[in-house]
């Protein structure tokens, strides 16, 4: 291979045309290739796919326009009135509609906007009732009905009658009270006891608007135009939101408006990524560029380092484009880490070259060692495409192409760059470097056995902690101060105390989905009398299904038979006058009870507002049709599989047609098989890093091993420090421990190559120290960077990619070259 890139060099050097020619087609081939590559940007990549079939998790994952909701609320202080709160409500929702009506149709943010319901609404629930009361009255009531048809009973009824009547309520409706002389409306109130119980009971209306019980705080519910995925789009409205909040916040400083929900925790968590990645990123980047431009002079020095870097990027993205035609954005994100190994490459050519200044030398000295280097990484790397998250395998594609192309281009078209006649080197910068890297630490008994003692240590954590994974992604998210303190305020103002769960029974109708709902129903009851569940929406009491309401109205007919109705006629005509009522005024009571019914679909009579029934019932955007309820956990404060929540869920699942509307559920034991999948994968490519090795090295066992021993060496260095200081890896720092393994075994190959050669060219291992001092400055001081971050999936990959580099670095700088020197003496 070295023989190749010398002939290829010196081809190029005497044919510039071809050289230019070439590696412009290049960058121009796989450039265009690369733009035409669609980028995704939907999050659900993240999760590993499951092995469930019924269609459950797709379900789960899906655009659900319930789960795209934001709570917006209005807090009351300092003693603002009622009428205040929902004034403010009327004029924020109404500027907040204004702004989006005026927006471009294909800008528009918002769907829809519940915060009050129309002023027509209890007429239209009262012609809908009396079309078709029946379906709407349980059969199990008629038993008590009977024995309400009484003398006693019936004129109690009149006296209560008579005071309803009087009251505002009958005041402006007393048909509700005519047309029901014998009292079922209480008997219906107590059938609908447990629905309001279950989720409206927490609120209540004054003047149409929404309001907690003690009446502090007003709430709407926006439903917007994008997926909560889709935080780009998402980001228009919460800036908005925002905008509004600091206005309203000057001119009505006595309300206090916050908002919370899933979209919202999405843009403040990709937001918190940006400005983390920025401030971060950002300083680390200015740090490195002025370290390399101080120590290598040279004005083309980092447009050559960068060269190689974005042509193997360009060369990933066309492969992926060539495979899937798609790539994930956060894996390209992600896929940054990617960039420390190929650049580690890129430096040890660029440094080799400062110090011998000729380009066919750097490629004697360094081929072998960059290809081995190569090769290993990719086998690292490659291992992530048989764990079962898209993302993660579109990330390891992607990454060994990357290196590869990278690679190519370091060795092929870089070294025609270096211009011998302009070679300049900071001669004090690398004074300082060659007198670190000949300072004898290898020598230093004290410091062999500070590192022998601190590698005991750590494998003996590891042993008896393992390797501990956290399986709830909830914790790799961001939470904003103001989001959080709206999720708190409605918490507390409603008494749940706890956060809602959403569950739903599908089918490939509305009606299915409400028939299978009565499943979800006997199953959560079940759960409530256990002590499970605290409580839950009774959806089934507002959508009956139409077989259910055949049944109620043929219930109804062979109740209401000639002999009742003349008892009944009988019973008001002897008690509406001691009410002071007249008798001809419950009339109609009988034209209801004698008229023919049929069943009719409440969801489709546009009676519920449009806002609301989103929250009990929609299609999702596969067609399906999912009937909702929210449950309240009796103990939601621990996630593990052991937890109520999932033993509510487990029960749930169990059934066809039911399923649980979180993710996280169904990918839980998905991750923590990725975890075990990762650990072996780990070993599998270790293993493939010892076979490397054991033939680069002309199958030398004791080369072989003291090449292999940093590798493994600063891997259980960095298991036991997790467990040392209780860090657990995610799906997140996985990715990064495959970037600490690739670095790491360059690392040891570069010193070997030093050591085995350095008989050759006594300053070979000087040059590769160098370069690998270099790599290790540079990378830690951007891994360094994210420990700074306030995100917790930055943070908790900054501290496992730190560890690992500078064990990888003090064991190939140290023991590496200690256990040479020491089978070389007994050799001798």
């Amino acid at each position: 291979m070295t023989q190749f890139c010398i002939k290829i060099y010196r081809y190029f050097r005497n044919h510039r045309a071809v050289f230019w020619l070439s590696m412009i087609a290049l960058y121009v081939f796989f450039g265009y290739f690369a733009s035409q590559i669609y980028l995704e940007e939907d999050i659900n990549k993240l999760m590993p796919s499951s092995k469930n079939e019924d269609g459950t998790t797709k379900l789960a994952f899906a655009n659900l326009r319930i789960k795209d909701k934001t709570f917006l609320l209005f807090e009351g202080k300092d003693g603002a009135s009622v009428e205040h709160i929902a004034e403010t409500c009327d004029a924020f929702i109404d500027s907040l509609e204004s702004r989006n009506a005026a927006m471009d149709s294909t800008r528009q943010m918002i769907g829809d906007v519940f915060y009050k319901l129309p002023d027509d609404l209890m007429l239209d629930v009262i012609d809908y009732l009396s079309a078709h009361l029946p379906a709407y009255i349980d059969t199990a009531v008629y038993s008590r009905l009977d024995t309400m048809l009484t003398y006693q009973h019936m004129s109690r009824q009149m006296r209560a009658n008579h005071d309803d009547l009087l009251s505002p309520v009958g005041s402006m409706f007393p048909e509700l009270i005519q047309m029901d002389p014998v009292g079922l409306r209480s008997v219906l109130m107590e059938q609908l006891k447990p629905l309001t119980d279950g989720g409206g009971g927490s609120y209540k209306i004054i003047d149409g608007h929404i309001f907690v019980r003690d009446s502090t705080v007003c709430v709407a519910f926006i439903t917007p135009m994008y997926s909560a995925t889709n935080t780009g789009q998402g980001s228009a409205l919460f800036r908005v939101l925002n905008e509004q909040t600091e206005q309203f916040s000057a001119s009505t400083p006595d309300v206090k408006i916050c908002y919370h929900g899933t979209p919202a925790s999405g843009f403040y968590n990709s937001s918190r990524i940006k400005s983390d990645l920025k401030g971060t990123i950002t300083g680390s980047l200015i740090l490195v560029l002025l370290f390399i431009f101080i120590c290598f002079r040279n004005y083309d020095t980092i447009p050559l380092l960068l060269l190689p870097v974005v042509f193997g990027t360009l060369f990933g993205l066309a492969a992926m484009y060539f495979i899937k035609g798609q790539f994930s954005l956060l894996a390209l994100g992600i896929g940054a880490v990617v960039l420390g190994v190929a650049f580690s490459y890129v430096l040890h050519i660029m440094t080799h070259y400062k110090y011998v200044g000729d380009p066919e030398q750097v490629l004697r000295d360094q081929v072998k060692p960059v290809c081995l280097g190569c090769l290993t990484t990719i086998g690292s790397f490659m291992g992530l495409i048989f764990i079962r998250t898209e993302l993660l395998q579109d990330f390891g594609l992607f990454a060994a192409f990357a290196i590869v192309g990278t690679t190519a281009f370091s060795l092929i078209y870089l070294p025609q760059f270096l211009n011998p006649e302009k070679n300049k080197v900071n001669r004090c910068a690398f004074a300082i470097v060659d007198r670190i890297n000949s300072y004898p630490f290898d020598r230093k008994k004290p410091l062999l056995l500070v590192i022998f003692a601190a590698v005991v240590v750590c494998i003996a954590f590891y042993i008896v902690g393992g390797t501990r994974f956290d399986a709830d992604m909830h914790n790799l998210g961001y939470k904003a101060e103001n989001v959080s303190y709206s999720e708190d305020l409605l918490r507390a103002k409603t008494h749940t105390g706890d956060k809602q769960k959403y569950f739903a029974s599908s089918g490939a109708t509305m009606e299915e989905a409400i028939v299978n709902f009565d499943e979800m129903e006997h199953k959560l009851d079940s759960l409530q009398k256990v002590g499970l569940v605290k409580s839950y929406t009774h959806t089934n009491q507002i959508f009956v299904s139409l077989q259910e309401q055949q049944q109620r109205i043929d219930a109804w007919k062979n109740f209401w038979t000639e002999e009742r109705l003349q008892l009944v006629r009988s019973l008001i005509n002897k008690t509406a006058p001691q009410a002071n009522l007249r008798p001809d005024a419950f009339d109609s009571f009988f034209d209801y009870a004698t008229a023919d019914y049929e069943p009719d679909a409440l969801y489709e009579a546009g009676i519920i507002p449009k806002g609301y029934q989103s929250t009990l019932m929609e299609q999702s955007y596969n067609g399906d049709y999912l009937c909702f309820t929210s449950v309240r956990c009796a103990n939601d404060s621990v996630r593990s599989k052991d937890s109520d929540y999932h033993r509510i869920c487990d029960a749930v699942v169990s059934s066809p047609g039911l399923l649980v509307l979180d993710t996280y559920y169904y990918t839980t034991d998905t991750l923590i098989q990725l975890n075990e999948d990762f650990n072996v994968l780990q070993w599998v490519s270790m293993l493939f890093v010892f076979i490397v090795l054991f033939f680069s090295f002309h199958f030398n066992i004791k080369h072989t091993l003291l090449g292999f021993m940093p590798i493994l060496l600063s891997w259980l260095i960095v298991l036991g420090s997790m467990v040392i200081f209780d860090v657990r890896f995610n799906l997140i720092n996985i990715i990064i421990s495959t970037f600490i393994f690739g670095i790491g075994v360059d690392y040891s190959i570069f010193v070997m190559s030093g050591l085995i050669d350095g008989g050759k060219n006594q300053r070979l291992l000087g040059y590769h120290k160098t370069a690998i001092f270099f790599s290790a400055v540079i990378l830690i001081v951007t891994v360094s960077s994210m420990l700074f971050a306030e995100h917790p999936a930055i943070k908790s990959v900054g501290f496992s990619t730190l560890v690992g580099m500078i064990a990888a670095v003090v064991i190939s700088y140290v023991v590496q070259p200690a256990i040479f020197r020491m089978i070389n003496k007994n050799k001798e």
